[in-house]
């Protein structure tokens, strides 16, 4: 799956993390979600529809990213103040590489973007967060605001369909306003192997992001069609990939439609 990353030929691939071996560290987390929460009062950060988060049973939580991806810990202290539960974030390849960047990742409860991670821990019971945009999404250039990069994101469908778990989206209204973003620098790119690593040139207040206000939209439930033996049906994966983005593009305009200033919703 990864073998055309240039990095993946200088490093080992990461282990596999399974839930009966779970390195997930409650004691760390209960440490840093202060300063997540302090964080979140800096973009008055809240929430709509939060309590479709489900306090037991598996889920995936699907997002848009925000520029340079730093947002998605707000959802992880939302579905934490919410259900009590600390969702698995599915992250980029890359960071699962390095050993060091592995070992604080995995206990923050991040696995490697795979989908038989993914499957795992759904079968398992856990809330799983992930966005099927990655790094297009976090690194976007300026004509990527407010806009879905799933056109190449069939994986959380299939990770869907195999387990019968519901999608829950969350569409952030704020996170793509930190920055303004001026182009994109292609050597990461090179140096990583793919086109979507392009660091893009961004400036905020100096290097910190404008304290813009964010808001987040959470669907309710959204079951897909077809089950483990669906996915080999590519039109139908297909279709509920269609369905999922109509609903997720819904409500991204219609929260863009509905603030009525960038600094104050």
């Amino acid at each position: 799956m990864f073998q055309d990353y240039n990095f993946s030929k200088i490093f080992a691939a990461p282990p596999d993390v399974n839930p009966e071996n779970d390195p997930l560290d409650m004691d760390l987390i209960e440490k840093i979600r202060p300063l997540v929460k302090l964080f979140s009062y800096y973009f008055r950060t809240s929430y709509s529809g939060v309590e479709h988060i489900p306090k037991q049973g598996p889920a995936l939580l699907v997002g848009n990213h925000g520029i340079m991806g730093f947002d998605a810990i707000f959802i992880f202290l939302a579905a934490i103040e919410a259900t009590g539960r600390m969702p698995r974030g599915l992250g980029d390849y890359h960071f699962f590489l390095d050993p060091v960047l592995r070992n604080l990742a995995t206990r923050l409860g991040g696995v490697a973007g795979t989908q038989e991670n993914a499957v795992r821990f759904l079968e398992a019971g856990h809330l799983l967060n992930l966005y099927p945009g990655g790094a297009r999404d976090a690194m976007k250039g300026p004509e990527g605001r407010y806009r879905l990069h799933w056109e190449k994101s069939f994986g959380f469908i299939e990770v869907a369909m195999k387990t019968g778990a519901p999608i829950i989206l969350h569409m952030g209204i704020g996170p793509d306003d930190t920055y303004r973003i001026l182009g994109k620098i292609r050597l990461l790119a090179r140096i990583l192997g793919h086109s979507k690593y392009a660091l893009p040139v961004w400036f905020g207040w100096g290097l910190l992001p404008r304290p813009v206000k964010f808001h987040y939209y959470f669907s309710r439930p959204i079951r897909l069609k077809g089950g483990v033996e669906g996915v080999a049906d590519k039109a139908l994966v297909r279709r509920n990939h269609q369905r999922v983005w109509n609903i997720a593009k819904g409500m991204l305009d219609a929260g863009l439609k509905q603030r009525k200033s960038v600094w104050w919703g």
